[in-house]
């Protein structure tokens, strides 16, 4: 069986689209979604429409699907902070199917492809705790590699070495059982293989933050007990994708948040756990203990963030 796998897709049609094209070439047998579908940009039920739409796909939820259920439980009139303004308008914009079909998705799947049993989850974590956090988040990755990248594999080649060298890496993976483990969440393309376990990150499809924007996505080819993983990165209009962020209701509703991504898509790594640290000492300072940021704390602090870059 051939897979596509394809994570945090974050809204982001285009790259949806593109990497869908992508694995046309690929005679692929089944799609393998593994979470965060909707916030960041602007087509949130388009997303969702065209996975739904694909025959027999494997679709496990993230935690911004989590998110979503949550606030079905929230006063929306307590929704006037700033910090927010991007969950909020998703929430608000979803559509009662799509809705539906978030809250109907499982958190986990597994399945057997002949002999070979496979995983599908949204993080790490829930396979093997947080040893792989401690040195590869995308802001670790964005503060470790961003002044000195030259190629995204080097970031796969340290990785790769953390797994076969990390004695808590080897403790954590040591009990599980073999086969292969699908996750997504960091924004981070990877895989790597321990004795008879392979695990694959395909990154972020709408948003990755690993030094490369073109759409990640990976191929997992299961055949006569063979494991085959092979890493796909697609190029589309990155400037039409900024330029319709811009204009988009959701940039006019949540000016501070998408200004990040527009940020981090010139950047490509990432710049919202630096931001939110930035914004904390900044509320410090004035004094401003209220959490959720109000709308003031919010758009002051990104606008002097800026100013500092």
């Amino acid at each position: 069986m051939k897979y596509a796998i394809i994570s945090d897709v974050h809204g982001n049609l285009d790259a949806l689209l593109a990497v869908l094209k992508d694995a046309e070439k690929f005679n692929i047998d089944k799609f393998i979604f593994v979470g965060d579908y909707c916030s960041s940009f602007g087509y949130p039920n388009e997303v969702i429409d065209t996975i739904r739409n694909i025959k027999d796909a494997i679709v496990v939820r993230g935690n911004e699907e989590d998110y979503i259920a949550e606030y079905a439980n929230q006063d929306q009139s307590k929704w006037i902070d700033g910090q927010f303004q991007a969950l909020y308008w998703l929430y608000k914009n979803l559509t009662e199917s799509s809705h539906k079909y978030l809250r109907e998705l499982p958190a986990t799947t597994n399945f057997q492809d002949g002999d070979i049993f496979v995983k599908v989850t949204h993080k790490s974590s829930d396979i093997y705790g947080d040893v792989e956090y401690r040195e590869f988040t995308s802001d670790k990755v964005g503060e470790k590699y961003q002044k000195n990248f030259t190629t995204r594999d080097i970031i796969l080649r340290d990785i790769q070495e953390y797994m076969r060298s990390d004695k808590d890496f080897n403790s954590a993976i040591e009990t599980l059982t073999d086969g292969v483990y699908i996750f997504g969440h960091s924004h981070v393309q990877w895989y790597a293989q321990y004795k008879d376990k392979v695990f694959i990150n395909p990154g972020s499809c709408g948003l990755p933050l690993d030094g490369t924007f073109d759409a990640p996505y990976t191929l997992l080819e299961i055949e006569n007990k063979q494991v085959t993983v092979t890493e796909r990165r697609v190029r589309y209009d990155i400037d039409k994708l900024a330029s319709n962020l811009r204009n988009s209701d959701l940039y006019k509703a949540a000016p501070v948040w998408t200004g990040i991504i527009l940020d981090e898509i010139d950047f490509k790594f990432e710049l919202a756990g630096p931001f939110l640290k930035f914004v904390e000492d900044y509320a410090s300072k004035i004094g401003d203990n209220v959490r959720p940021y109000t709308v003031s704390t919010w758009t002051e602090a990104f606008k002097a963030w800026r100013m500092e870059r």
